[in-house]
């Protein structure tokens, strides 16, 4: 079982709100004028701040957005970490992705259904951004490694030798992006699962029948 989130300090407290502030006003700022079109000191501005204390929390305009997606990232990969070593790694996946999204709080802390709508948000936001979307991409292909190195660890394969790992990486990050595209595309609504998508792979992946 997970463990539930441990409460944190006041300096933590403190940062996280600073940072929850400068997120609102960001995504405020992207829904009505776009991305691309909104600068770092018209965000400042909005939370009542200074650009100097923008940057001691974000070292970019992407990253006030991007760290929303942090803290699935920790789930997933604990949850990862946690799973019987003797499961096949479809289920694995699944049931790693499923259990991330059904929490109502990510091992970060973050409110799971706030952070679901506010991702889908990031996302329609990077339909009309290549510079967002690069930055959503980066992301990915971190992730994308991390759980393959999981997996090689979890095999007891080599990664440069072995390519399963890298192939489930590669799912878990396609399957895993598809959902939250099509969560995206219908305004974020909280009845989109990963376990449909996971699902749907499934019944891709099955043998044809008759000729």
């Amino acid at each position: 079982m997970t463990e539930a989130p441990k409460p944190f300090g006041l300096r933590e407290r403190q940062r996280r709100a600073i940072e929850a502030e400068l997120r609102a006003a960001a995504l405020k700022l992207f829904g009505e004028r776009g991305f691309d079109e909104v600068s770092v000191a018209e965000i400042a501005a909005e939370a009542g701040i200074s650009e100097r204390t923008f940057f001691r929390h974000f070292p970019t305009k992407e990253d006030v957005v991007l760290t929303l997606m942090e803290g699935y990232g920790l789930d997933i990969i604990s949850r990862l970490e946690s799973q019987p070593l003797d499961r096949p790694w479809f289920d694995v996946l699944r049931n790693t992705y499923t259990g991330a999204y059904d929490v109502e709080v990510t091992m970060a802390g973050e409110r799971s259904e706030e952070l679901r709508r506010s991702t889908a948000q990031v996302l329609k936001l990077a339909q009309g951004s290549t510079r967002l979307r690069a930055g959503i991409d980066a992301r990915a292909r971190t992730w994308q490694d991390d759980i393959a190195r999981i997996v090689a660890r979890r095999l007891g394969v080599d990664i440069d030798q072995d390519p399963r790992p890298r192939v489930w990486g590669a799912v878990a990050i396609i399957v895993g992006m598809a959902n939250a595209e099509r969560h995206a595309a219908i305004d974020g609504s909280l009845g989109v699962s990963p376990a449909e998508a996971w699902d749907a792979l499934a019944e891709l992946l099955k043998p044809p029948t008759g000729t």
